[in-house]
């Protein structure tokens, strides 16, 4: 079953490709790709990516992420004159995406989501053969949206034959640098991603220090010229945006869950290899034998290369008594979450930043997670940490707080100096400007 879902997802990648490659030679013969000044009286534009999202409306990190700064964005912007577009990256045009369109994740049975991305890829491709958005010197295209396997270098080079900067958003390497966890193919789109964006990027802006350093050392590795090119990081936010989770309703069943299964602990990730469920279930397994109230929820949809994990923990008698598996939460439920479980448990090997320590650290919920560096950067002393190469570790920890010789490290929202996701725009916005702007003076001199 595996094999043919894989081969039937490679088809279609292979028609999909076919397709926009025909559609990009078409549009680009129609295109006028001459550099021009901005026309008098107009704003500059700020175009940002949204393909992926748009395409395929799922609620994983990054896509929050994507949605998150989108919705806060518009403030900033409209105060510097500039105006927000959201669009597509497709056969060589950039398309306009309504906003309301992206910003709230509601779940969809799969052949609803299938239909839906469908019909969202035929109404992309057909616009795409009609007049887009036409893009002027002075504008920018921000790269936020995760388009590692997706035809959309047509486009980029268009806005860039028309005198716009472009800047791309680096989440994390782990395809590069730790191929190993990831699906089979990621390695090589992400490999001919970044390869690709050094014809036409003017700057990357990371999410992590510890990323924006990994990128500059990667691109030394490949021997490319990176003082061609601009690099700095932002933080994430980890506010919920209330204008549309409070309004969202938490199930029934989410509730009794918490009210019967005290206490919980949670995991919020994909289920794939460098998430590292294996470990944390391991670790339950032997709590359990003396802690057999303790609950472990897990929020995250199915992933790659954990088939034998996820059928070994849905065959567990614990599954959905002590072990329970969640993969189409809201906003509001994944705070519901946040707010009554007792730790976010977060043991992963590699992350590119690692959202959900923040999240739990912003809604008050203590953090155990793996003594990593990026982990250390996010969380500092705010957390307790556990460590890998020591298999009881996490347990030895958890056993201690149900015990009552440790704690879970207090936290007191009010002091918390995470920024929200409006002042994670915010950065984003001038780091994006000031890198455009570097890259165009320099072009000048």
């Amino acid at each position: 079953m595996k094999q043919i879902k894989q081969t039937i997802k490679a088809i279609l990648r292979y028609i999909d490709k076919l397709f926009a490659r025909m559609g990009s030679a078409v549009v680009s013969r129609m295109a006028d790709k001459t550099k021009r000044p901005r026309p008098d009286g107009t704003a500059p534009k700020l175009y940002i990516d949204a393909t992926y999202i748009y395409s395929t409306h799922i609620n994983t990190g990054i896509q929050r992420v994507v949605r998150n700064i989108i919705s806060h964005l518009k403030t900033h912007t409209e105060a510097k004159g500039i105006d927000l577009v959201t669009v597509a990256l497709v056969n060589g045009a950039l398309l306009k995406i309504e906003q309301e369109e992206l910003e709230i994740f509601q779940h969809r049975s799969k052949i609803t989501t299938v239909l839906e991305r469908i019909r969202r890829k035929v109404t992309l491709y057909i616009a795409s053969f009609a007049r887009g958005e036409v893009p002027y010197e002075g504008d920018i295209l921000l790269m936020l949206d995760s388009s590692w396997h997706l035809h959309v270098w047509p486009s980029v080079k268009y806005a860039k034959q028309r005198g716009a900067s472009v800047i791309g958003v680096t989440y994390d390497l782990i395809p590069v640098t730790h191929p190993q966890f990831c699906d089979d193919v990621m390695e090589y789109y992400f490999t001919n991603w970044y390869r690709q964006s050094l014809h036409y990027f003017d700057g990357y802006i990371a999410i992590s220090q510890t990323v924006m350093q990994n990128l500059i050392t990667y691109f030394e590795n490949e021997n490319a010229a990176i003082e061609r090119y601009g690099f700095d990081y932002f933080s994430l936010g980890a506010d919920f945006d209330t204008r549309h989770s409070d309004g969202e309703a938490v199930r029934e069943s989410l509730v009794e869950l918490y009210r019967n299964k005290a206490p919980v602990y949670l995991t919020v990730s994909t289920i794939e290899p460098r998430k590292n469920h294996r470990f944390a279930y391991e670790a339950f397994k032997k709590l359990w034998k003396s802690y057999p109230e303790i609950t472990w929820l897990i929020v995250g949809r199915s992933g790659w290369k954990t088939e034998a994990l996820q059928q070994e923990m849905r065959k567990d008698k614990a599954y959905q008594d002590r072990l329970w598996i969640l993969s189409d939460l809201n906003d509001a439920e994944l705070r519901y979450c946040y707010r009554h479980s007792k730790a976010l448990i977060f043991p992963s090997v590699v992350e590119g930043y690692g959202l959900p320590i923040i999240e739990s650290l912003k809604n008050g919920l203590p953090v155990l997670a793996s003594d990593t560096p990026i982990h250390r950067e996010v969380g500092a002393e705010m957390i307790r940490y556990f460590d890998l190469a020591e298999p009881d570790s996490l347990a030895l920890l958890i056993r201690e707080i149900e015990g009552g010789i440790l704690d879970p490290k207090e936290i007191k929202i009010e002091k918390i100096t995470i920024p929200t996701w409006d002042q994670s725009a915010r950065e984003l916005l001038e780091k994006t400007i000031t890198l455009s702007n570097q890259k165009n003076k320099e072009s000048k001199q």
